[in-house]
């Protein structure tokens, strides 16, 4: 990341912002000594004196002026010395060097013409020590470091030796930007905590602040980035509150390199927009305004590299130009280093590489000049990337082992990612498969370590979906297979597996192992009641935005107000969880082996596919009890182009045309197809998480649907649908009712009656908030509740179905969650993604039911169906899969989920539901209930096309037998006694003949 650090031309600012001296004396016309005036000296000194511990220097500093405007024309003296040196002091905290001098030099005058020997000694060394600050600063201007960190180190000891904090604490932080220079980030960081300590007793929020923004900057160093972002928002908060806009945009800019860095490019821009608006139009410092165009155009390059979209790249270049520009202006060689590395990158992704290639030479050469190791590491890198795109591999190696060397020099994990990363591009592009093997492992190893550090799962999610670092373990996986080609012997296809697996929904099975644990236990109380509040502020602003009736301009303010309230839950968050004894207890959750799978997951009739989809070479993996089939596929832009048109087609009612189906049955399944398989368990990647693999063709020429011959059911990955069984399975208690469903809601003012035709369950847009009734719902769950015991069923309809009566319920103690209603589904996002339930404008809840909340919600349900319009969508990132509606439930609890891959018709819907819950009320599997539903809608003559019925899939541990036949359970209990009779039988006949004759 090319991050800019803004300390040193903050000080800089601060040092030189000169007031007038006079203005620090204002005119007092003489006044006699008397005991009133003592009195008001007192009463001024003492407020004074309390200002200063509340930290409110500023109130302070004009108590003591009017505390000195008393007494100056008096004899005296002492009580003017101690005036002249309190507003010495607080001008010093405050960052006016100057002024604070100035009253230091009249209180010496003072104590020699008063012949106070002992004042006289004190303000001298005050006046020391303000020598002293500005040698050790000028020293580290001119590259004298070690003389700059002798010099602080005394005047930290000068001002031990006083007894005086104020001066030690900005002396201590001092000598750190020193260290930091020398990238000695140890010493940074522990000089920091010691000054923080410090700041925090003297209630000194400018220099709590200060270290807190270097606290952060030490953790984004180390790419802990959920530490670094803690400590930049209490850094935020504190520089909000003093009306600080230089830290408050020190604070912004970093924020959002972090976001950046993470792969939340939409959250970066939008901290970087600000950012450059503040900086260009309020504080006005071109060096900032350099540093903001230049993280505009970084983000815009790398969200271009994400999405494939060169028009992003095109954006970046102005921004680029436009930095490097203002940099050589004011001769910011540091920003002008990055502007001429990034434009050197945009032009690789352009392919212009003989540009690219002077601007990092030219790069390299100025940060080679100022001893700049980081950006020296990442335009070496460039350089490398460069020969390589050229085919010059040898060159390019070289290049990246010297980026490596300088990285290590700086514990650069986030350079030597990528390093590595590239050398083994390099030997893979001339089939030097056992050489690029180790660096990818070498590349993932860095990027776990990054990775084990971000607290909230959503971030970590981005981090590694986004910035080719997804790429590594496809690269890795492909290496993999080309060495068992070669070298079956050796097994790489089991290792492929495991890498697999590693690349595989990381973030939901580490989600899934934090389900498990109370966070909040030992977490102080004040937090969780914190995220209460912001959790219903949101909810409020929600019941505001839904209202009919809002003008433009009023939606806007609105959705600032959730957009800052989420701001500060999400970091709330992650304060919880940093605190949590809890949360620091849980360990990170085990990958599953290939071994493991095929003893535990599967029996002789299921088989897992799981698939690989990258830009060069993608993969198919198919694992029964016995073996493991790995076949090649297209690369992802042509799948990805037959998936889409094959998705048009099924969804278009009146198309007739399936033979893609046939094609990408061909291409995804039929290799890897055995005999006496008749359960087939997908682990989708990239588009096909969109694909319903049922309404593909087995035959040319024909509507043989796969869902014809085969149960179907999907996972996120196999090592999460392990450790969703595994919760299940520790799990002792079980839910005593049967279903419980929410459904036909009422919409209040928000609510369409519709025309009475083809009323669709669908997601509405966000700018009107009106809802179709969908009646059918409110019918579909009245004949599903008909086929349990009325003790065991709660169902809600039309007023009742509120999210405040979900809120209520134990909802540990229903088998099955049944939700049909409309869904909000926001790809942006996820965590605002809804269930819409009865709206009521006096409720205290919104009617939304969001992600963020059921993530709250505790569950112990089998299935959770969600009988809503396109239940399975959401935010995709590679690797990931759907950031969605269905994980949140998982987390809640849940087993399995049935979701919509599309909307989905009403009355259609209505009677789909009902005939899958009589087939699993009727000792069905899951699994075999939604394919025996399927399978009679395709008999029927209205509802035979797959847009009816295919767009719901089961997601999960879909196997489970929710309601077992009584018979059965008769029978098996019968076998059990009886087998437990025979072993008993046996034991006694053998105890008797192995006894000795008498």
């Amino acid at each position: 990341m090319k991050s800019s650090i803004k300390i040193i031309i903050t000080v800089q600012i601060l040092l030189f912002s000169f007031i007038q001296i006079l203005f620090a004396f204002p005119n007092i016309s003489s006044t006699s000594q008397n005991p009133v005036i003592k009195d008001n000296y007192s009463e001024h000194f003492k407020q004074g004196e309390n200002f200063n511990l509340q930290g409110n220097y500023e109130k302070s500093i004009q108590s003591f002026k009017k505390a000195l405007s008393l007494i100056r024309n008096n004899n005296n003296e002492k009580n003017r010395i101690e005036s002249l040196i309190k507003l010495g002091i607080l001008y010093w905290n405050t960052g006016k060097l100057d002024i604070s001098l100035t009253f230091y030099t009249e209180a010496l005058s003072s104590a020699e013409k008063a012949e106070l020997i002992e004042k006289k000694e004190l303000v001298l060394n005050f006046i020391q020590i303000h020598n002293l600050y500005k040698a050790g600063k000028d020293c580290r201007k001119k590259g004298k470091h070690q003389e700059s960190i002798e010099i602080f180190k005394n005047t930290i000891a000068l001002a031990k030796e006083l007894k005086n904090e104020e001066f030690e604490v900005k002396c201590l932080r001092q000598l750190s930007v020193t260290h930091l220079e020398l990238n000695d980030t140890d010493k940074f960081f522990s000089l920091n905590k010691e000054a923080l300590r410090i700041a925090r007793k003297l209630n000194h929020k400018r220099e709590e602040g200060m270290c807190l923004s270097n606290i952060g900057l030490y953790y984004d160093g180390i790419e802990n980035y959920s530490q670094a972002l803690r400590h930049y928002e209490e850094a935020l908060r504190i520089a909000r509150i003093l009306g600080d806009l230089d830290d408050e945009s020190w604070c912004l800019t970093n924020i959002s390199l972090i976001y950046n860095g993470v792969g939340n490019y939409e959250k970066a821009l939008e901290y970087q927009k600000k950012v450059l608006t503040i900086d260009k139009q309020q504080l006005k410092v071109e060096a900032y305004v350099a540093i903001d165009l230049n993280n505009i155009g970084i983000t815009y390059q790398k969200k271009a590299l994400h999405s494939g979209n060169r028009e992003d790249l095109f954006k970046a270049l102005p921004y680029f130009k436009e930095s490097l520009k203002i940099a050589r202006k004011i001769k910011d060689v540091k920003t002008e280093i990055q502007a001429l590395t990034n434009m050197g990158m945009v032009h690789i992704d352009l392919e212009g590489y003989p540009e690219a290639l002077r601007y990092s030479l030219l790069g390299l050469k100025k940060a080679e000049k100022i001893q700049d190791q980081e950006e020296s590491a990442n335009l070496l890198v460039n350089i490398g990337i460069i020969y390589s795109k050229q085919e010059h591999y040898d060159r390019a190696i070289d290049y990246f082992r010297k980026a490596i060397d300088t990285a290590s020099s700086i514990n650069g994990d986030k350079i030597l990612w990528e390093a590595h990363l590239e050398i083994a591009d390099a030997y893979r592009k001339q089939n030097n498969y056992k050489k690029s093997l180790e660096s990818y492992k070498i590349s993932v190893s860095h990027l776990e370590k990054i990775r084990s550090k971000i607290q909230l799962e959503e971030l970590k999610a981005s981090y590694l979906g986004t910035d080719k670092r997804i790429d590594t373990y496809y690269n890795l996986i492909d290496s993999l297979i080309k060495l068992n080609t070669s070298e079956p012997e050796k097994r790489f296809h089991s290792e492929a597996f495991f890498y697999m697996e590693r690349a595989r929904a990381r973030a939901f099975l580490d989600r899934l192992e934090v389900s498990q644990v109370n966070i909040s236990h030992g977490v102080d109380a004040a937090l969780l009641n914190q995220e209460d509040k912001l959790m219903k502020e949101i909810s409020n602003l929600n019941i505001e935005l839904i209202k009919p009736g809002l003008s433009t301009d009023q939606k806007k303010d609105i959705d600032d107000q959730i957009r800052r309230c989420e701001e500060q839950l999400e970091s709330l968050k992650r304060e919880i969880r940093i605190s949590s004894p809890a949360y620091a207890g849980i360990k990170d959750p085990q990958i599953i082996s290939l071994e493991q799978t095929q003893k535990q997951l599967l029996d002789n009739k299921t088989a897992f596919f799981e698939y690989s989809i990258g830009k060069r070479s993608s993969y198919a993996f198919v694992i029964t009890k016995r073996k493991l089939k790995i076949f090649p596929l297209p690369p992802a832009k042509i799948i990805q182009t037959q998936v889409k048109q094959y998705l048009k087609a099924l969804t278009d009612k009146e198309n007739r045309d399936f033979k893609l189906g046939y094609e990408l049955f061909s291409t995804l399944i039929f290799p890897g197809l055995e005999e006496k398989i008749d359960t087939l368990i997908f682990i989708p990647d990239d588009i096909l998480h969109y694909l319903p693999f049922e309404t593909l063709l087995s035959q040319k020429n024909t509507q043989r649907w796969l869902i014809k011959d085969y149960e179907i059911a999907y996972a996120p990955s196999i090592s999460s649908l392990h450790e969703i069984i595994q919760r299940e399975q520790l799990n002792g208690f079980k839910p005593q009712k049967d279903f419980l469903a929410f459904g036909d809601p009422f919409f209040g003012s928000n609510e369409d009656e519709g025309n009475g035709e083809n009323n669709l369950k669908y997601s509405s847009a966000a700018d009107t908030f009106t809802f179709l009734r969908l009646k059918y719902s409110g019918l579909e769950i009245e004949k599903i509740a008909a086929l349990f015991k009325k003790p065991k069923i709660n169902i809600f309809k039309r007023e009742k179905a509120t999210e405040e009566q979900l809120k209520k319920l134990n909802l540990t103690d229903y088998k099955i969650l049944h939700f049909a209603t409309h869904s909000l589904i926001d790809d942006k996002k996820p965590a605002r993604s809804s269930i819409v339930l009865s709206i009521d404008e006096t409720s205290v809840e919104d009617g939304l039911l969001q992600m963020r909340e059921i993530f709250n919600l505790k569950l112990n349900a089998a299935l959770v169906t969600l009988s809503a319009c396109q239940t399975g969508l959401g935010q995709l990132i590679k690797g990931e899969g759907i950031e969605g509606l269905s994980r949140a439930f998982f987390y809640a609890g849940a087993s399995s989920v049935l979701i919509s891959l599309w909307p989905v018709h009403d009355q259609a819907s209505s009677q789909f539901m009902e005939r899958f819950y009589s087939h699993l009320r009727s000792s069905n599997s899951i699994i075999n209930s939604l394919r025996k539903t399927k399978l009679e809608m395709i008999g029927s003559d209205v509802l035979s096309h797959p847009y009816y019925w295919a767009g719901f899939v089961v997601t999960g541990h879909s196997d489970k037998i929710i309601y077992p036949s009584t018979r059965e359970t008769f029978f098996f209990l019968i076998f059990i006694l009886l087998l437990i009779g025979g072993i008993g039988l046996i034991l006694k006949m053998r105890s008797k003949s192995s006894s000795p004759k008498s």
